[in-house]
């Protein structure tokens, strides 16, 4: 017990800079590429959906390549040390406002913000993969996953929070309290993520032995694993369900900043507010999820949050939008989905390794959780791309204090319409996903007795559901 509470908290630690890093770049970039930078909404858009694509073929590469590991650090964790000495450097160099040209100036934040997604691939991946390692019964991943959620939370309060603070305190130097942001992000980045790296040690499997993929090399092997994968009925409906969440997450972080100061007329110091209220429902709603999720199943506690959820973001929608109440209630719901999203999403994909091994043989966690990560890469650029030309094309003029009223509606439909229609989407797939406690087990018995050579007939009809 003693050693499965250490791996299971140095683990978690490592969430507290993975997601400051992740949501301040994701809530405050975009803002400060055209607010402070002074680039346009649009190349601010483009310089995101580049950054994600590179970030698609990264995590591809990172995850494939970390299942076949055979470091004496073990599988993942090279990936994590890599990372943990070039983030703060990058992080450093992303929000410092450099005077130059608008060309040079793109292509600068553009270059940063590739190196920003590789290196994030590089943690992400394999850290998530590490999980199913560290842990694997089907409870058991839940408490390891609603541990390194709480830390997440940290690290989430972290990047919501310190920018304001930091803006407030710097209010007549913008650029340097950007800086100031990126230096301490760093700081926190590096003191997390080394903690995880060095707690987590004896922790990582030994490489199962892969069939080389002769003269057609690494791209095509992976693209022959996430076929593999792919033609897993659970994987579909998981991939559905990712899909529709990446979908309406991205344009929650990349509207929300716009709609509350433009659309409600939210001052910075009142948006920190609505941030304090996010970590609270973070802090009071991880505790009940993992009990509800011990007692009810992972599966079926997401699904009753990504409808509920859905269905309420629909109703502000025709009835509370662009009011201080609307907005305040739709950060509350949506920050219920999103807490209890991480927390137990990557738990329900640990369960298709089971599922990889019953059917190939083959225990993919890195293949499985960059083939998820990559999905909602892409989605995130794709997104990310179409808001900054939508946006500019509504009429959104940053020097405006007021906003066209095209612009308003704009940002109303894509802050709270679509992500509230992709949530009911994800709910009706994960209605139909056929793993549970009950049904894991059987699968995880199976599992052995195909191992072993034993019968496992009396387990087809439970498990053709699931493949």
């Amino acid at each position: 017990m003693e050693r499965i509470s250490r791996g299971i908290l140095g683990y978690g630690v490592g969430f507290i800079g993975q997601a400051s890093i992740y949501n301040c770049v994701t809530t405050y970039f975009v803002v400060y590429m055209t607010n402070c930078v002074g680039i346009k909404s649009s190349l601010a858009g483009t310089i995101m959906a580049v950054a994600l694509f590179i970030e698609v073929i990264a995590g591809m590469a990172v995850g494939n390549y970390s299942d076949q590991c055979t470091s004496k650090l073990g599988k993942r964790r090279p990936f994590i040390l890599a990372a943990t000495i070039a983030m703060p450097i990058i992080m450093v160099l992303m929000f410092t406002t450099i005077k130059a040209s608008a060309g040079l100036t793109f292509c600068y934040y553009l270059i940063i913000s590739i190196f920003f997604r590789m290196t994030f691939s590089t943690f992400e991946i394999p850290n998530n993969a590490f999980g199913a390692e560290i842990a694997r019964g089907y409870d058991e991943r839940t408490i390891l996953r609603t541990t390194s959620r709480a830390f997440s939370i940290i690290g989430s309060f972290i990047a919501f929070v310190a920018p304001l603070w930091i803006q407030g305190m710097f209010h007549n130097d913008l650029a340097k309290s950007w800086q100031i942001t990126g230096i301490a992000l760093s700081a926190v980045c590096f003191a997390s993520w080394m903690t995880c790296f060095t707690m987590t040690k004896g922790y990582s499997a030994p490489a199962e032995e892969r069939k080389s993929s002769g003269k057609h090399g690494m791209a095509s092997g992976i693209v022959k694993d996430y076929i593999e994968l792919c033609k897993l009925r659970s994987m579909r409906l998981l991939i559905i369900y990712k899909a529709a969440f990446s979908c309406g997450y991205s344009l929650y972080n990349f509207a929300m900043i716009y709609y509350l100061k433009y659309n409600v007329g939210i001052e910075n110091k009142v948006i920190s507010y609505l941030f304090y209220v996010t970590i609270a429902v973070f802090i009071i709603a991880t505790p009940f999820a993992n009990k509800s999720a011990l007692k009810v199943g992972k599966s079926r506690q997401q699904f009753a949050m990504l409808a509920l959820s859905g269905g309420a973001a629909l109703i502000i929608f025709f009835a509370g939008k662009n009011t201080v109440a609307g907005a305040a209630a739709y950060v509350i719901v949506f920050s219920l989905m999103q807490t209890t999203f991480w927390q137990l999403s990557p738990s329900i994909f640990y369960d298709i390794v089971e599922v990889d091994e019953f059917v190939y043989g083959k225990r993919r966690a890195g293949d499985i959780v960059s083939l998820v990560s990559v999905l909602g890469t892409l989605i995130s650029a794709i997104i990310v791309q179409l808001f900054g030309i939508l946006l500019e094309n509504s009429g959104f003029d940053s020097t405006l204090v007021q906003q066209p009223g095209s612009a308003q509606m704009f940002l109303t439909v894509s802050y709270i319409l679509i992500p509230g229609i992709c949530l009911i989407i994800g709910a009706i797939s994960l209605k139909k996903f056929p793993i549970n406690k009950v049904t894991f087990d059987i699968l995880t018995d199976a599992v052995r007795k195909k191992r072993e050579g034993h019968d496992y007939s009396e387990y087809n009809e439970v498990i053709s559901k699931m493949i």
